[in-house]
């Protein structure tokens, strides 16, 4: 039987807007409306099963941390409703409910009050949560000078010391440095594997990939997607990269002269059809570019091509003049090139393809750029992870040798 942690119905929040201070009083006396309404969060509806991972991802101001203030019961919905079977202990942002006069001792003591933790259970709690954070003799210092770092390291430490049944984080682990971040990725999959439910808020889509089942997108306070973390990711990245494309800035505005050497088309052959077109990983890709150049242009016509994943890093990069290949030239007096890839080796996830015109003889000037273009996905039928897939065999020992 399937057990739901955590039930959301028709949830929302709607928060008042007044225009000044005073027109808060001035409601209050009149009975008259002097505020607008501003919905942060509308109609929805999430299950999360016992054991289950959710990772939380949009924009900035789309809705993220009011759902998990209403989830954790900091705030109150307008409208619908919401349930949590068992504990839950959440990371809201750095030092929520951290008496900053106190030392994080003695927060660390009214943390485990809080959830009836008391006794030598809680001194060993707080201990271990010590250690954890790696706070040293600052842990008897207030709270109040403690940096931003410090701050997420005692506040997650506490998180976890409780051993709740559901684990909320809402970016916690983008502060810190990568030595505890690592730990509290550690620590977080250990919750998992122990049938833990977690629901984690975060910009890192790559820690949500790592870490989650299903991804919850949020766009303008309403539900865009919902599903399997790495479909609902790549839907959210090829949005941000289109809407990255129209804000772009112009190749003219950036000081360049696209007119000297302009990209007329970019093209990507082979795919399997779909919108955007999927390719087999290991199957053949080709992307075919074509180019104008300036009569009066005393340039050397030449490309560069970047297959870049949807989070922005760059995969693979090569140019004709990398290559010293040279451009053919066409009749009507455009230039055209296609490279060409036997066996596409990316592994599983959303791509495009940036491209930009160069001199052949020197790649140091760039003249007409289009990015974020040809988006594409790659399926992969095996469990092999990462960006590449490398060809490999595996090989029993060497005669004679062994372990040192």
């Amino acid at each position: 039987m399937t057990v739901i942690a955590v039930r959301a119905e028709n949830l929302g929040k709607a928060y008042r807007l007044y225009a000044r201070p005073l027109d808060r009083a001035l409601e209050w006396l009149s009975r008259r409306s002097r505020h607008r309404e501003f919905w942060a969060l509308q109609a929805l509806d999430l299950d999360v099963r016992a054991g289950e991972s959710v990772g939380i991802i949009g924009e900035n101001g789309a809705g993220k941390s009011t759902l998990l203030a209403l989830l954790t019961g900091t705030a109150r919905p307008t409208t619908g409703r919401v349930a949590v079977r068992g504990t839950l202990a959440a990371i809201l942002e750095l030092g929520a409910g951290f008496h900053p006069e106190f030392s994080g001792r003695h927060n660390a003591r009214m943390h485990a009050a809080l959830f009836g933790i008391t006794g030598g259970d809680a001194e060993r709690r707080i201990e271990e949560a010590i250690a954890f954070s790696e706070l040293g003799s600052f842990i008897d210092q207030p709270v109040r000078t403690y940096s931003s770092g410090m701050y997420v390291r005692l506040a997650f430490a506490l998180a976890v010391s409780v051993d709740p049944d559901v684990l909320v984080i809402d970016e916690a682990l983008a502060v810190g440095d990568q030595h505890f971040q690592t730990k509290c990725v550690d620590r977080i999959t250990e919750f998992r594997e122990r049938g833990k439910t977690i629901l984690f808020c975060s910009h890192a889509m790559y820690q949500v990939k790592k870490l989650c089942d299903r991804a919850l997108w949020l766009r303008r306070g309403r539900t865009a997607a919902l599903g399997s973390a790495d479909e609902v990711i790549d839907a959210y990245l090829e949005y941000t990269r289109a809407r990255d494309a129209e804000q772009a800035v112009s190749p003219a505005a950036a000081g360049r002269d696209p007119a000297l050497l302009r990209l007329v088309d970019v093209v990507i052959e082979g795919g399997e059809g779909g919108d955007p077109p999927t390719w087999r990983s290991g199957a053949p890709f080709t992307a075919r570019v074509v180019l104008e150049r300036s009569r009066d242009a005393g340039i050397e016509p030449g490309v560069g091509i970047a297959f870049v994943r949807n989070d922005g890093l760059v995969c693979y990069c090569v140019s004709t003049e990398m290559d010293g290949v040279a451009m053919h030239a066409r009749a009507d007096g455009r230039f055209e090139a296609a490279l060409h890839v036997p066996s596409l080796p990316l592994l599983g996830g959303g791509y495009y393809l940036n491209v930009a015109t160069t001199d052949n003889r020197s790649a140091l000037i760039v003249y007409d750029v289009r990015e974020r273009c040809c988006p594409f996905r790659v399926r992969n039928p095996s469990d092999e992870y990462g960006v590449v897939r490398m060809d490999h065999q595996w090989l029993g020992p060497r005669s004679g040798s062994g372990c040192d």
